[in-house]
């Protein structure tokens, strides 16, 4: 999306590593229910402290995809950003959700390139379709639909190939706000003061402390 940074790339042994850990020892959220499930309390709790804006934070339900959590985080300033990567082997496919605020309109659907991969170039649009959800944009065998939602933007993309067009918009439309009301921010961590840090020199640890001036 317009003046967002996207994600660091996700190799394929990484992503496989974080489907085993989510799937078998990820925190259990805070509340579950019918549609989209919540982020992990822990994982909530460390994007907020990224700076994501809290109205911000959405999640999703794509038919054989599910969260890779240590995509989750920050876009720019305090933006949203996620990426949902395949039950099953292989685990090359991605999606990504951004949430961003600020409006969008069909001058942007024409204009704005599509995100494309992780590590790869955006592609430029080949097709802008509005209907009555939203928006539907291909380009270089990438997709996205795209979500104006109370006064934020929920894009949510992925290779034309690979994922089934309806199943993408069911998810971008059916997209969940979570409400972290209930749940304690995380409490800063506290600073370390270190004593073996001169305060002239090049900064270098003296260890251990000679009669030579410090960091000389």
């Amino acid at each position: 999306m317009h003046g967002a940074r996207r994600l660091g790339p996700i190799s394929t042994a990484a992503t496989a590593l974080v489907l085993l850990l989510t799937t078998a020892c990820g925190t259990e959220s805070s509340s579950r229910d019918d549609g989209p499930a919540p982020l992990p309390d822990d994982t909530y709790r460390r994007v907020l402290a990224q700076g994501v804006d809290p109205d911000l934070v959405h999640t999703i339900e794509l038919a054989g995809f599910q969260l890779a959590e240590q995509s989750v985080g920050v876009l720019g300033d305090a933006d949203y950003g996620a990426t949902y990567v395949p039950v099953e082997a292989p685990y090359t496919t991605e999606v990504h959700l951004q949430v961003t605020s600020g409006t969008y309109d069909a001058g942007r659907c024409a204009t704005e390139p599509l995100p494309g991969p992780t590590g790869g170039s955006p592609a430029p649009v080949e097709s802008c379709e509005p209907d009555a959800g939203g928006w539907y944009r291909t380009g270089g065998g990438w997709q996205e639909y795209v979500v104006l939602d109370a006064g934020h933007v929920i894009a949510l993309s992925g290779p034309t190939k690979r994922v089934d067009r309806d199943d993408l918009v069911a998810a971008a439309l059916g997209a969940r706000h979570q409400d972290g009301g209930d749940i304690t921010p995380a409490t800063p961590s506290s600073l370390v003061t270190r004593g073996d840090l001169p305060t002239i020199g090049d900064g270098a640890p003296v260890d251990p402390y000679g009669t030579s001036a410090p960091g000389g």
